[in-house]
């Protein structure tokens, strides 16, 4: 009897464990797709048949406008479902010709990217109809696919140009007695993009260190306010920038006080992944102070992984505020 009461409470301490597990994920990508952006684009370049359908047609030219929503940021990688429209317009050619051929075609799919900070390189499939406008085709319709894949550069914040390659296959014959049952065709130029990125945060007011009344010893806690990371990164961000230029020079003025530098994540994750997160925070900190003056004989950096958070970890801003950094004077 002992035996078995003793399995079921493994059994249910590894299920209850399996749900915290499964809810904790659930929340991050909840996270992630309530934070994606909107984006518009389009492909512009040339059209070229391949296969039976070089018989009835030579290369053109091709248009394809999509929009979409960029879900996520998770290690540079991020999932965008599309909805897109194409027209490729090929010229009369070949064996098989019958006046000026092109294809429409309407539908979805979705693209995965690689990104750093400006560039990405993507690939992605599609799916929808297809319709011939013209030459040996017009009239014929059906369904079809597509692969597509690229590199866009963002020179423009939000902003990309790059170029892009895609094959697609429509199911109807290239022209009438064909042997193929599908007309194939490649398209492939300069792609745009445009991502409708929320504005950059504001930095806030520089830590201005009062003048203090000689001779007072600099005893009191300094809390870096507004030095936040963004979700599972340890890059100190653009907005910090000016808050950690000031306490730098605070500290050089200050030789001979020591300073406790402690690093904090939210509370999604293992708490052996927050507690190495935090340290790498606490490192990035302690490392820009040292490349502006303070030496690091006087700083000790030290993670707290997810302890101690300043608000609730059951939503987005509170998380926010969590992941962040403070500076302890000794």
């Amino acid at each position: 009897m002992l035996r078995i009461v003793c399995r079921g409470l493994a059994m249910g301490a590894a299920l209850l464990g399996a749900a915290t597990a499964s809810a904790q994920l659930a929340g991050q990508i909840g996270d992630q797709i309530t934070g994606g952006v909107p984006i518009i684009g389009a492909n512009v370049g040339a059209a070229l048949p391949i296969s039976d359908f070089r018989k009835s047609a030579d290369p053109g030219g091709a248009i394809a406008p999509f929009i979409g929503w960029q879900i996520g940021d998770l290690g540079g990688f991020t999932i965008t479902p599309l909805l897109e429209a194409q027209y490729a317009g090929l010229t009369e050619g070949g064996s098989q010709g019958d006046g000026t051929p092109g294809v429409v075609s309407t539908g979805g799919g979705a693209r995965a990217a690689l990104n750093d900070e400006h560039a990405e390189v993507f690939f992605g499939m599609g799916g929808g109809y297809y319709w011939g406008t013209g030459g040996a085709i017009e009239d014929a319709d059906g369904g079809g696919f597509n692969f597509n894949g690229g590199v866009n550069y963002e020179f423009w914040r939000g902003t990309a140009l790059g170029v892009f390659a895609r094959y697609d296959q429509a199911s109807f014959a290239p022209y009438p007695g064909s042997t193929s049952d599908d007309t194939k065709f490649l398209t492939t130029g300069l792609s745009v993009r445009h991502r409708f990125l929320p504005p950059p945060p504001v930095p806030p007011a520089p830590l201005v260190a009062a003048a203090p009344a000689p001779p007072p010893p600099m005893k009191k806690k300094i809390i870096l306010r507004g030095v936040n990371f963004d979700f599972d990164k340890s890059k100190v961000r653009p907005d910090a920038v000016p808050i950690l230029d000031e306490a730098a020079k605070t500290l050089v003025g200050e030789a001979d006080v020591k300073v406790a530098v402690n690093g904090y994540t939210d509370g999604i994750g293992t708490a052996a992944y927050n507690q190495a997160l935090s340290e790498r925070r606490a490192g990035a900190v302690k490392g820009y102070l040292e490349t502006h003056g303070v030496a690091a004989s006087r700083m000790t950096a030290t993670g707290f992984g997810k302890t101690n958070p300043v608000a609730t970890n059951e939503t987005a801003e509170g998380r926010a505020q969590n992941r962040r950094v403070e500076l302890l004077v000794n």
